[in-house]
């Protein structure tokens, strides 16, 4: 067999390599992360995450040291021509399904620089910050090559990765190298992004506001602590290199806020697009977050579904590499997500055509679709590795247990099995023995797991270890034969 420098070379170590190599690390993965930025990015980009992001981030032991950085989404209205209110979205100040608050706004930088400091504390970990990638290649023995240049030293070097994961943005040098084409939905709206940090002297909306126009809407974010976001639309061959001029940026600001009470940190365009990669991989190269799709980011889901991408890959990487598992594995990473983006895409998508002209009905459809307002079923998954029926391929809640702890702590980052007393005390021994040994984590349903179980009308569920169902279980021998599947895709050596 080959021997490669490392099992995986992450290229990009923002947001979404950064949670991939955090998960890699935390299975023992032979890891190398890649990054032309020496440290994590100060520049303001994404302003939101929700509860399934922060399970990530408690997966990793993460989430404690995130989430006072951040602070509960406090809710959005949705205005029409004359400022009266629409609709409107709550603010979200309990625990949710998913064992955290709903949603939470935040500054991106806290969320990378947090989830560096976590690579900092993986020992399977390797890191080349302040390098630039110049080329990335198929390997001829398999694998694939990375050549970089350390930005420092200006020296040059070449390591060799049994995979290498693109989580480098829109103009990824990984699906270049891939040859992966996009689909394009058609979306390409330049949006002018101006972030600020306000004085204690002014007061500016508490929750998040969307101003119509057929032209030129207006989306107002109530980031964290002081700082704010204005989200103008570009006028139809509007200068855009001039609407970057800080007095152009301060004249358009000038109906909400103006330079005695604010500081202005950051002016740039965005073109908003709607893009997903026909194929995620091509043999060793593989692509995620960005560099595998591209959304408008009224729906806040753009650094959502990288995570996802993360979440969905880094266990299968672990099990082929830890556990043998087969090559093919990843193929199904890219059928799984592949439609659950485009879904959120679409959603996205249509969302933007609404704030022009809100109208109630539409916008609070939309927003149900995705489980939005509470009500609905969040995105299932394109076809994978999980049971056709009933929740299957659907984000799982995470319910604590009579001891206090969260499903996901007593679970790991793997598959597990959560029964009733009966069921597990009914699983022969040799099957829990090839559980033990495919690596599944066996948890009673006591507390809050007893009623959720009850809710499904099932005596036992399987939950993978991104936390999607992969199915609900009545009977004693339909576990054990789903427990055998599990461990002959993930983990051959224990059958």
């Amino acid at each position: 067999m080959t021997e490669f420098d490392y099992d995986v070379a992450v290229v990009g170590v923002g947001a979404v390599g950064g949670v991939l190599v955090n998960l890699l690390g935390l299975q023992g993965v032979r890891t190398v992360a890649i990054d032309r930025s020496p440290q994590a990015v100060q520049l303001p980009r994404g302003v939101g995450i929700d509860g399934e992001i922060m399970r990530v981030a408690q997966t990793v032991g993460l989430a404690e040291t995130l989430e006072p950085l951040m602070q509960p989404f406090p809710g959005s209205r949705y205005l029409d021509v004359h400022g009266d209110v629409v609709t409107s979205r709550p603010a979200h100040t309990g625990v949710g399904a998913q064992g955290w608050v709903e949603r939470y706004q935040m500054h991106q930088p806290d969320f990378e620089r947090v989830f560096r400091e976590g690579i900092e504390q993986r020992p399977s970990v390797a890191v080349r910050y302040g390098h630039d990638v110049d080329e990335v290649r198929p390997g001829a023995d398999g694998g694939g090559i990375v050549t970089m240049t350390d930005a420092a030293t200006g020296e040059r070097s070449t390591i060799t990765a049994r995979y290498i994961v693109g989580c480098d943005g829109a103009s990824s040098t990984v699906r270049r190298a891939a040859g992966l084409k996009l689909d394009d939905f058609g979306v390409n709206e330049p949006w002018l992004v101006v972030d600020i940090e306000i004085d204690d002297e002014i007061e500016l909306p508490a929750t998040n506001t969307h101003y119509p126009d057929p032209e030129r809407p207006v989306i107002y974010i109530n980031v964290v602590r002081d700082q704010r976001r204005y989200e103008f639309r570009a006028a139809p061959g509007e200068d855009l290199s001039d609407a970057l001029e800080p007095k152009s940026v301060w004249k358009r600001l000038s109906r909400f806020v103006s330079p005695e009470h604010a500081t202005l940190v950051r002016a740039a365009v965005y073109t908003h697009r709607s893009l997903v990669a026909q194929h995620w991989r091509d043999g060793a190269l593989i692509v995620a977050g960005d560099a595998a799709h591209q959304t408008p980011p009224f729906m806040g889901q753009g650094l959502c579904a990288g995570v996802r991408d993360a979440s969905s890959l880094a266990w299968r990487l672990g099990a082929i590499i830890q556990d043998g598992a087969a090559d093919s594995l990843v193929d199904s990473y890219e059928s799984e997500r592949d439609e659950h983006a485009r879904f959120i895409i679409k959603a996205a998508t249509a969302l933007g055509q609404v704030y022009k002209a809100p109208d109630k009905e539409k916008l609070e459809s939309i927003n149900a679709s995705v489980g939005r307002e509470g009500r609905g079923q969040t995105p299932r998954l394109g076809h994978g590795i999980w049971v056709e029926g009933g929740p299957g391929g659907t984000l799982a809640p995470q319910p604590r247990l009579a001891d206090g702890r969260l499903v996901d702590d007593a679970i790991g980052y793997r598959f597990g099995v959560v029964a009733t007393s009966a069921v597990l005390g009914a699983l022969p021994d040799q099957t829990q023995q090839l559980a033990k040994a495919a690596g599944f984590g066996l948890v009673e349903a006591t507390g809050e797991a007893s009623g959720w179980l009850a809710e499904l009308g099932a005596d036992a569920v399987i939950l993978r270890p991104d936390r999607y169902y992969y199915g609900t279980f009545h009977d004693v021998t339909d576990i054990e034969a789903a427990i055998r599947d599990i461990a002959e895709i993930v983990a051959p050596h224990a059958i």
